[in-house]
């Protein structure tokens, strides 16, 4: 680089010069970045984003579409410095409520699930009739404009479900894609009466994908949330099961989804059908329910502790307090089917239902 060209930087450039001209020749003769279009689109919304929650789902993200090699690294950390930042600012904040996007659901419940679908494929109906959500059901497409959350029972746990706009052949929301990032689990809804059932499921699939969402049979305790692409556990329900084609409807799908996702059918005006919904929704999870006994005491039934399939007793005390974890003694186990009381040690694989007391030295 010449005398004169570097002149003509230092010139031109205010405030650290040297450090300008780092910036300028990492940016011209360092590895290229090669940033694809999803992932300067997510940078664009970053920059657009008017509140915390925007920017940083935006981030998110951008790490997750950011390409992965050596001309990336410091993107990558600048990113994740970034993302860090922002979180800590939120954890400190308080005081009156700020303007909150949308599109930022906080999470409530054991996790948060999101509903996708073609248009008309029943998400409202199922949201409407599985939390009593305050939501609009129509015989319209694309009535369902912004996400609308609610909460479902199953049993002694609570789940978030949330409503979104819906997904067609040629149209997905712009805005819609870090949401359900961000989600835990997706519920993918097909109406087993429309004449464009077969093809709603790859409507939704090949858009998510292209956003690097990939729908996967999963268990949410054991799917990583940083990967590139995002594997979201994914659980399809059939919509309108007791309307009159349902049975075709049902053949011809098993040869289109090749058994690639649990299904469950349900119809919002057969409510026992709805259960079989929450089991399935639990069980995608993958997690137990623990609950805590004191020496001499009832059993806490009220609120049970969530663990992830094959948590341990140990892992038990710390989610009572760490104190119990630390001074862990043994523990005594009540379950359905074996020795009520039996003692067990910290290494002890625990079941859904089981309840746990902890004593310590």
């Amino acid at each position: 680089m010449s005398a004169c060209f570097c002149g003509s930087l230092f010139g031109h450039w205010p405030g650290k010069p040297l450090e300008n001209l780092i910036t300028f020749a990492l940016k011209f003769f360092v590895m290229p970045a090669n940033l694809t279009p999803d992932y300067l689109a997510a940078e664009q919304r970053f920059r657009e984003a008017k509140t915390t929650e925007e920017k940083i789902s935006a981030l998110e993200e951008m790490i997750a579409l950011l390409p992965k090699h050596k001309g990336t690294e410091k993107i990558y950390a600048d990113l994740k410095a970034r993302l860090s930042k922002l979180r800590k600012g939120e954890e400190k904040k308080g005081g009156p409520a700020r303007r909150v996007s949308e599109y930022y659901i906080k999470r409530e419940g054991v996790g948060q699930v999101v509903i996708v679908g073609a248009p008309n494929s029943g998400k409202s109906a199922l949201l409407k009739a599985l939390t009593n959500a305050e939501v609009d059901v129509t015989e319209y497409p694309f009535a369902t404009r912004k996400p609308v959350p609610g909460m479902m029972q199953f049993e002694d746990v609570q789940f978030q479900l949330i409503d979104t706009p819906s997904i067609s052949s040629d149209y997905l929301d712009p805005f819609l894609p870090p949401l359900i990032r961000n989600a835990d689990a997706c519920i993918l809804t097909i109406d087993l009466s429309a004449p464009d059932c077969l093809d709603q499921p790859e409507w939704v699939i090949r858009a998510l994908e292209a956003q690097k969402i990939e729908l996967r049979d999963a268990k949410v305790s054991k799917t990583p949330r940083q990967s590139n692409p995002r594997v979201l556990p994914c659980l399809v329900t059939l919509t309108k099961c007791d309307s009159r084609d349902a049975e075709v409807a049902l053949e011809l799908l098993r040869d289109v989804l090749k058994d690639r996702f649990k299904s469950v059918m349900v119809s919002v005006t057969q409510k026992e059908t709805l259960p079989a919904l929450g089991r399935a929704v639990f069980d995608m999870f993958g997690i137990i329910r623990v609950y805590s006994k004191k020496p001499g005491k009832p059993p806490e039934m009220e609120t049970p502790f969530i663990l992830p399939e094959g948590g341990t007793v140990i892992e038990m005390a710390e989610k009572v307090h760490k104190v119990l974890a630390e001074r862990f003694s043994f523990a005594r186990l009540w379950r359905k089917g074996g020795i009520e009381g039996q003692r067990v040690g910290r290494s002890e694989e625990l079941q859904d239902k089981d309840i746990i007391e902890i004593h310590t030295i």
